[in-house]
């Protein structure tokens, strides 16, 4: 990675230069003097709405138009200057036709905005997913794009000057540039204008601080709420930094501004030039490092590259590999391998029961088992594409994909052709490598069939292996690892076969041979080499919750909660004074959650507390014939509100089979090594 940022930096105004110049020349690229739209609007929390007037400047020499608008805008209107245009008007499209030499036309209309959830969703499978994509609370709203609270004129390039009025002290974020902030008659009026528009606008409205910092490739900016607003300088300076580390990598950030802004709900959303974070999330102390640098490198990959969406989603992949993965990697090697690994393992926990699907068919997340594909998955394709490729080619074809393609839908075959014909990856070889990983399901199942040694009369010993895999083959790249007593020798090789046979010298006794000893090939675990974990219980098809009878009452009140959070609200729930024969054997079969410690055997329950000594909350999940065993345990002592704190984040350490809490906050998580693998192999 050094090596190949290093280069990255000696080409960069070249880069600089070529992204210039395919900006200017790309025609389906936003407009870069087309003439502002003009909306108006005004939000009133108490009513719910949002009333708008826009003024659209109309394409001349046409008579008739096509707008998209919100299908639930009511009492609206039509005219150009003083005169009335009929419409006609079909789910979200409206059709007019004007006189000619009509030069604009002014919509009214009203839109109703929803009441927010009244639960908040535990589980961040699809964070906000519970609200509508237009909702209001007492003095904020959000609206995504998909509500299309803005009127889009189709066959015209759509810039916009947006004034957001609201009662006082509520400010307005979207895409663009902020121009002001005014208190005008017991409101606040923001103004933005929006000069290159990425797809339609979000929108989102509370009363927030506004801070900026000028120490970027862009200005940057937080919109935050009182409880959070603490958080300003740690927020402008996270972002000035992954802005210059992705502007280094990938080339020219895009956009005039990156904003972080708050939202009451608990959403996790990247949007062209800011991203909207939950209350609930912001606060937490890695978010700035972690979430906040996803969503930051979406700026290049989603909201700069755009998807077409015909072939699947690349971009979350993509992301994730350039944010997620690549600070594990910056970590340490071992941080990195341990991240591939929970990824092969989550896949096989979420997605390896028959809940998978092909990438090419990947929109976005919905559920555990999705993002297991199209987040974990598809981030290996990346990886392995690296391999291939080679170090400097793979970043270099990444800021390649980038000048060439801002702002215009892209596929995954415009990915694979910014790499065939790299040597070893020609033509051929860069359709199979894309079309096994994009259009089947499930994985490899690479393994080592045979070993062999012998000495050699030079001096050292001859290791012959023969590697194997099931089905119809893979083309695969893979490292074989031999370990002797005098320390490793790996040789890499390309297997497009199910059986390849791969040698090398090693300097003295082998003891033993290590298939991909470093993890670095997407591939199905075996049985062995999946150890249990959190993962596993939320995959479950039939989970039985047995709560014990003197399972202490908090214990018990963050049942909900803990279930909630892992996908499981509709597992059937047994309490033990309710057991009999039947329910007894019943629990001998299948998965079952144990919450406390009932006097009742159950196969394979354990003590949760007991594997996790230092916590006052723990859950555990141990594996027992062909199904799991899992525990959620807290301390009599242990207070309510850590218990439930403790049962609301047991979902995110998904990879873990132990996970211990004390007073809410996580002081334990491991997994047992598997025993096993067909991967390793003793001479």
């Amino acid at each position: 990675m050094k090596q190949g940022r290093m280069k990255a930096r000696v080409r960069y105004w070249v880069v600089v230069l070529l992204w210039a110049t395919l900006l200017l020349a790309n025609t389906s690229a936003p407009c870069l003097a087309a003439p502002s739209h003009t909306i108006d609007a005004r939000f009133d929390p108490a009513a719910r709405t949002l009333a708008v007037t826009a003024t659209l400047i109309l394409p001349g020499g046409q008579g008739g138009h096509v707008v998209t608008l919100a299908p639930t805008a009511r009492d609206l209107r039509l005219a150009a200057g003083n005169v009335a245009i009929a419409f006609q008007r079909a789910k979200d499209t409206v059709r007019f036709h004007t006189p000619p030499g009509t030069s604009s036309i002014r919509l009214d209309y009203v839109l109703p905005l929803d009441a927010p959830p009244e639960e908040l969703p535990v589980s961040m499978d699809n964070p906000g997913a519970l609200a509508s994509d237009a909702v209001s609370g007492a003095d904020w709203a959000m609206l995504m794009p998909a509500s299309l609270w803005h009127p889009l004129l189709a066959g015209r390039a759509n810039a916009y000057h947006l004034r957001l009025s609201a009662p006082s002290g509520i400010k307005a974020v979207t895409q663009g540039t902020l121009g002001r902030i005014d208190d005008q008659d017991g409101q606040t009026v923001s103004t933005w204008d929006i000069a290159k528009p990425v797809g339609r606008l979000g929108l989102c409205l509370a009363p927030y601080t506004l801070s900026e910092a000028r120490d970027a490739p862009a200005l940057v900016q937080t919109f935050l709420l009182a409880q959070s607003n603490r958080l300003a300088a740690t927020y402008l300076a996270a972002s000035a930094k992954y802005l210059r580390f992705y502007t280094d990598l990938h080339g020219p950030y895009a956009f005039t501004k990156f904003a972080v802004a708050e939202n009451p709900l608990p959403t996790g959303y990247g949007l062209p030039s800011y991203t909207l974070l939950g209350s609930q999330v912001i606060a937490l102390p890695f978010i700035p490092a972690t979430s906040l640098r996803h969503e930051i490198a979406h700026s290049w990959w989603g909201n700069g590259v755009l998807v077409d969406d015909a072939g699947g989603n690349w971009c979350e992949g993509l992301t994730t590999y350039v944010a997620d993965y690549l600070a594990k990697e910056e970590e340490s090697p071992q941080a990195a391998r341990e991240y591939r690994l929970k990824t092969l393992r989550a896949f096989a926990a979420l997605a390896g029961q028959g809940q998978d699907m092909p990438l090419d068919r990947f929109g976005g997340r919905f559920s555990p088992a999705s993002q297991a594909v199209g987040y974990g998955k598809a981030m290996y394709v990346f990886h392995m594409l690296r391999g291939f490729v080679g170090e400097a080619a793979f970043w270099q074809g990444l800021r390649q994909l980038y000048a060439a393609r801002l702002f215009k839908p892209t596929s995954w075959e415009d990915i694979r052709r910014v790499y065939a014909g790299l040597p070893g990856f020609d033509a051929a070889r860069s359709r199979r490598f894309f079309r096994q990983w994009l259009t089947r399901p499930g994985g490899p199942t690479p393994r080592l069939e045979r070993v062999a040694a012998k000495a050699n009369p030079a001096g050292g010993y001859d290791v012959t292996v023969v590697v194997g895999q099931g089905g119809q083959p893979y083309l695969l790249r893979l490292t074989l690892a031999v370990e002797t007593e005098a320390g490793q020798t790996a040789t890499t090789f390309v297997m497009d076969s199910r059986r390849h046979t791969a040698s090398l010298t090693v300097p003295a006794r082998p003891l033993r041979a290590v298939l991909d000893p470093g993890a670095d090939c997407f591939r199905l675990l075996d049985a062995a080499e999946s150890p249990p974990t959190v993962n596993a219980v939320k995959a479950s098809r039939a989970l039985t919750v047995l709560v014990a009878d003197d399972a202490p009452e908090s214990l018990q009140a963050a049942v909900p909660r803990l279930l909630a959070g892992l996908g499981q609200e509709g597992a059937r729930l047994i309490r033990e004074s309710a057991l009999d024969g039947p329910a007894v054997a019943a629990l001998g079969q299948g998965d079952v959650l144990v919450v406390g410690r009932p006097r009742v055997a159950v196969e394979g329950m354990v003590d949760a507390l007991a594997l996790s000594p230092e916590s006052d909350t723990a859950f555990a999940v141990v594996k027992r014939g062909q199904g799991i065993a899992a525990a959620f345990t807290a301390r009599p002592e242990a207070a309510a509100k850590d218990v439930e704190a403790a049962a609301g984040k047991v979902t995110h350490y998904g990879s873990f089979g132990i996970v211990g809490f004390k007073e809410g906050k996580n002081v334990r998580k491991s997994t047992p090594e598997p025993a096993d693998s067909p991967l390793i192999k003793t001479f």
